[in-house]
C-alpha cells in the first residue's frame, strides 16, 4: 500500500509539475491551483479506504471481500449536474481502482450519486436483470454514469452496488402528465456487467418527487462466489417488509444496506439502528452511508451478527469520503474460524471529542413519555414502570451503581438519567407514523423528561459522576408477528456497546414474548440502554406534502389487516 501511495506521488506529481512548466506566466497559476486541488483529491481518496492485508487461499474459502463506502456528495451549485454526476462517478471508481485489492462486493450509499435538485433530469431507465450487458451501449435510455458502472463491474471483476434514480413507465397510480414512474433504485451489477438485481425502495422517507412500487419488491442477489445479499435501502430498516421476508422467509444471511440515515437521539443513531438489526436477526450487514456531519448524516461499516462491527467510522468534522475494506466471513459455513476476529476497540472519550459537532435530532415522542428519574443515592434499583393505556408496555430495570460524591458533579455539567418507556404512535418528521414500544436507561439534561433525547454541546464540559456497574431491562410483549424487539444501546462516542458486551434473549411466557437485554461491563459513558420495540399494525400511511395520508396499494403491515402482494427475486450471476 504505501509503496503503491508513493509511486502515485511521483507520477501525479510529476504530470503535475510539466502540465504548469508548458504554460505562460499568466496561465501558470491557474493550472498550478487546479492540478494541486486534483492532486489532493486523488490522495485524499486512495488515502481514505481503510484496508487490510494480504489474502490467503483459507481465507477466500472462508470469507468474502466487502467495501463499503461513505461519500461526502459537496455541493456543486454552479457546476453542469452531468459533470456532478460525471465527477461522482469518477470517484466512486476510483475508490474501487485504490484498494490494490481483489473486491467480490462493493457498496455506495443513498443519495449521494445524484444531487437532489437534478434526480429527475438524470434519473435513468434500468435494464431487467440479466436482460444486456450495457457498458458500451448506445441505447440513449440509459444515462452514462449506469454504463460506466456496468463497465467498471466487468473490469475490476466485481459486484458494484449504487443507488439512483430510476425512471420506467407508469403502470399504476398518478404519475402526473409525463406517463413517467420515478424511483429511488438500489441497482446491482455483477462481475459479467449485467444487471444482476434491482430493488425501488418501498419505504420512502417523504420523497414525495419519487413512487414506490404496488408491490414490494423482495431483492436478493446471488454472487459468482455463491454469496446470497439481500437488499434494502435506509428508512426500510424500521419495517417488516421487504426486511423480515429477505431473513425469515428466504433465509438471507447477508444484507448490503446504502442509506442516507439522519442520526435520531436517543435510540435511532446510524450504529444503534445498524447493529441492533444485525443482532436481532443474526446477519452478516454492509453499510454504506452518505455522509454530511451538519445534517447528521454518516455511520459507515460491516457487522457479522452477533459478534457484532468488523469495522465501523463515521467521517466527522467537515465530513468526507471514507472506504472500509475487508474479509467477511460466510455466514452459510458451519463453526467458520473466521467469526472470531478481534472486537473493534475505540477510545470512547476521543472519539466523543470528534462527535460534538455532529448533528442529531431528538425523538418527537419524547414528551409522551413516561419516565423515572433514576435515584443515584441508591447502588442497587429495582424499578417497574410502564406506558400506555389500551396497549400498554411494562418494562422492569434492574440496575447496580456507583454514584460519586455530589461535589464531583458540580464541577461541570452532568446527565441526568431517566428510566423511560413508551407505547404509542409516533412521527417520523411529520412523514410517517409508526407504532413504537420502547424503554431505556436514557441521558438527559435535567431532571425534566423533554430534555432526554439532548446532548451537552462541549464534551471536554461534561462530568460522568454515573457507572453503570450492571444493567438489566426487561419487557414483556405480544406474541404477535406484526411486532418485533432489538437490542438498543448508545454511548457518547456515539457507538452502540459490543454484542460481546452484553446479552440479549427472547422467552416465550403463555401469550407474550419476554425480552431481556442485559450488560455486566460497567459504564461511565452511557446515553442509552434498552429495548426498542417495533408494532407495524399500528402503522399509519405515508403523509403527502399537503398533510394528508397518502394511501398506498399494498399495506405495509405483515401477517395483518391488508393482504400484501410479494414479489420475489433471488437474482443469481
Amino acid at each position: 500500500m504505501i509503496l503503491a501511495l508513493t509511486l502515485i506521488v511521483i507520477i501525479v506529481v510529476t504530470i503535475y509539475n510539466f502540465k504548469v512548466n508548458v504554460q505562460s506566466d499568466s496561465e501558470r497559476c491557474i493550472h498550478h491551483m487546479a492540478h494541486f486541488a486534483e492532486l489532493c483529491k486523488i490522495l485524499l481518496l486512495v488515502l481514505s479506504i481503510s484496508t487490510t492485508s494480504s489474502v490467503t487461499d483459507e481465507e477466500k474459502k472462508y470469507t468474502y471481500s466487502a467495501l463499503v463506502v461513505e461519500y461526502f456528495d459537496q455541493a456543486n451549485d454552479f457546476s453542469p449536474a452531468e459533470e456532478v454526476v460525471g465527477s461522482r462517478t469518477n470517484d466512486y471508481i476510483k475508490l474501487l481502482e485504490n484498494t490494490g485489492q481483489e473486491v467480490d462486493i462493493v457498496v455506495f450509499p443513498e443519495s449521494t450519486l445524484i444531487p437532489k435538485k437534478h434526480a429527475l433530469a438524470l434519473s435513468s431507465e434500468v435494464p431487467r436483470p440479466f436482460e444486456e450487458v450495457i457498458c458500451n451501449s448506445t441505447k440513449d435510455k440509459y444515462q452514462p454514469y449506469l454504463k460506466r458502472f456496468s463497465c467498471a463491474a466487468i473490469e475490476f471483476n466485481a459486484t458494484i452496488i449504487i443507488n439512483m434514480v430510476e425512471k420506467d413507465v407508469c403502470l399504476v397510480g398518478s404519475c402526473g402528465g409525463s406517463g413517467l414512474a420515478y424511483y429511488n433504485s438500489v441497482v446491482a451489477f455483477n462481475e459479467k456487467g449485467y444487471v444482476s438485481g434491482r430493488y425501488r425502495k418501498f419505504n420512502r422517507f417523504g420523497e414525495h418527487h419519487l413512487q414506490s412500487t404496488p408491490e414490494v419488491d423482495v431483492v436478493a442477489i446471488t454472487t459468482n462466489d455463491n454469496d446470497t445479499f439481500g437488499i434494502f435501502t435506509c428508512f426500510d430498516i424500521l419495517f417488516g417488509t421487504p426486511t423480515l421476508e429477505l431473513i425469515k422467509e428466504h433465509g438471507v444471511k447477508n444484507i448490503v444496506f446504502p442509506h442516507c440515515w439522519f442520526g435520531e437521539l436517543p435510540y435511532l443513531t446510524a450504529f444503534q439502528v445498524q447493529q441492533m438489526f444485525t443482532q436481532e436477526y443474526n446477519v452478516n450487514f454492509l453499510s454504506a452511508g452518505c455522509n454530511n456531519p451538519r445534517r447528521g448524516s454518516g455511520g459507515s461499516g460491516i457487522f457479522v451478527g452477533d459478534q457484532g462491527p468488523l469495522a465501523t467510522h463515521i467521517v466527522s468534522g467537515e465530513g468526507g469520503t471514507r472506504g472500509i475494506l475487508r474479509r467477511v466471513p460466510r455466514p452459510n459455513i458451519s463453526n467458520n474460524p473466521f467469526r472470531e476476529f478481534a472486537a473493534v476497540v475505540e477510545d470512547i472519550e476521543a472519539v466523543a471529542k470528534e462527535m460534538d459537532n455532529f448533528h442529531l435530532i431528538t425523538d418527537l415522542s419524547m414528551s409522551r413519555h413516561t419516565t423515572v428519574v433514576l435515584d443515584t443515592t441508591k447502588e442497587t434499583v429495582v424499578e417497574e414502570v410502564c406506558d400506555g393505556s389500551e396497549i400498554k408496555t411494562c418494562c422492569l430495570f434492574n440496575l447496580t451503581i456507583t454514584s460519586k460524591t455530589a461535589n464531583d458533579t458540580l464541577k461541570s455539567q452532568h446527565y441526568v438519567y431517566h428510566l423511560g418507556v413508551f407505547n404509542g404512535i409516533r412521527s417520523f418528521s411529520g412523514l410517517r407514523e409508526l407504532g413504537i414500544e420502547s424503554c431505556a436507561v436514557m441521558a438527559c439534561l435535567n431532571r425534566s423528561v423533554s430534555s432526554c433525547g439532548m446532548r451537552f454541546p462541549n464534551f471536554d464540559d461534561i462530568s460522568w459522576p454515573i457507572t453503570f456497574n450492571t444493567i438489566k431491562v426487561t419487557a414483556k410483549f405480544p406474541n404477535d408477528p406484526d411486532r418485533v424487539q432489538f437490542p438498543n444501546s448508545l454511548l457518547a462516542s456515539l457507538r452502540p456497546i459490543s454484542p460481546r458486551h452484553t446479552t440479549w434473549s427472547r422467552a416465550v411466557v403463555g401469550e407474550h414474548v419476554e425480552r431481556t437485554h442485559a450488560c455486566a461491563q460497567p459504564q461511565t459513558r452511557l446515553l442509552t440502554f434498552g429495548i426498542y420495540g417495533r408494532d407495524f399494525g399500528r402503522d399509519g400511511a405515508l403523509i403527502s406534502p399537503n398533510g394528508s395520508a397518502r394511501l398506498s396499494a399494498c399495506s405495509v403491515t405483515l401477517g395483518g389487516m391488508v393482504p400484501i402482494v410479494l414479489v420475489v427475486r433471488l437474482m443469481r450471476s
